[in-house]
């Protein structure tokens, strides 16, 4: 299931020696490969971008944000985006695998940084001018060491991105721009609930049988959802189930009937019902937002 383009960081300018990594200045990241980052699309792999002038509009996950002077984005595998500029966009950008950092640092894990931790904190951060030189300082030493043929390249890299990582995450935990972002007790829970509804949410559309999954009661469930993420498990089972909605209906290859087949409802109307209540439009009209871009 899902039409979406699923880009492979192969397909970019990859370096074997490197493992699976990437670093360009956005202008030309921007040049090579504007066809495929413009209309909606995912990525197997971490992605980082960081913004030093330009306008325009990032859509992540279908949530807009401001691509600005100092707009800091930090994407996980599987998140659909793409960009809108108004106004030519200068910056940095790198990306990489899971392994190119677990490997790298085999007593921490990336997924624990809060920016990665789930796809339900905010993947951006906005950045004032004295740490715009700083990022951008370690983006430019970023930059370069990819583009050299230097002993023990990997490892800079590796130092330098988790150098990144750190100051991010100082900023990211002290920002008013981020509501969700503390890790407590409930974080377990909510990590194993995430990933089994990713799992399961073709089949599974009841709070109830998540609880049943992970030996808790219904109860106890919605209470760590509540406290992580301010929303309840029916809450997120529905977010995920429309999520892949609009991740089809971006492409047009399905019907609205079909579509609501694929995700596990045999009733029509009342998949269309539940998708403009929750989104505020009817499928057919999302639909009518992508496939003519």
């Amino acid at each position: 299931m899902g039409f979406l383009p699923i880009l492979n960081i192969k397909q970019f300018d990859f370096k074997v020696d490197e493992g699976e990594f990437y670093a360009n200045d956005f202008s030309s990241h921007l040049e090579k490969h504007h066809a495929s980052i413009t209309k909606p699309h995912k990525h197997d792999f971490y992605l980082i971008v960081l913004f030093t002038d330009g306008a325009g509009v990032h859509e992540i996950d279908f949530d807009s944000y401001p691509i600005k002077r100092g707009a800091l984005f930090l994407m996980n595998p599987g998140q659909t985006h793409h960009w809108e500029f108004t106004e030519p966009a200068k910056g940095f950008i790198f990306f990489h695998s899971k392994d190119f950092y677990n490997v790298s640092f085999p007593n921490k894990n990336i997924d624990d940084y809060p920016f990665f931790y789930t796809s339900y904190n905010l993947p951006f951060l906005l950045l004032k001018e004295k740490e715009l030189d700083l990022f951008s300082s370690v983006f430019t030493s970023i930059t370069e060491e990819f583009e050299l043929n230097a002993f023990m390249r990997y490892q800079k890299l590796a130092l330098l991105v988790d150098l990144l990582y750190i100051e991010t995450t100082r900023l990211y935990i002290k920002s008013e721009q981020n509501d969700i972002h503390k890790i407590d007790i409930g974080v377990a829970w909510f990590m194993k609930l995430e990933q089994l509804i990713d799992q399961k949410f073709l089949t599974m559309k009841k709070a109830s049988d998540y609880a049943f999954e992970l030996n808790v009661s219904t109860k106890h469930l919605n209470k760590v959802v509540i406290n992580t993420v301010g929303k309840t498990t029916t809450d997120l089972i529905h977010q995920r189930i429309l999520l892949e909605a609009k991740r089809l209906l971006t492409h047009g290859e399905l019907t609205v009937q079909e579509i609501a087949f694929e995700l596990g409802y045999e009733d029509t109307s009342y998949f269309s019902r539940l998708f403009k209540n929750k989104c505020g439009m009817s499928p057919s009209d999302f639909s009518k937002r992508y496939i003519n871009k």
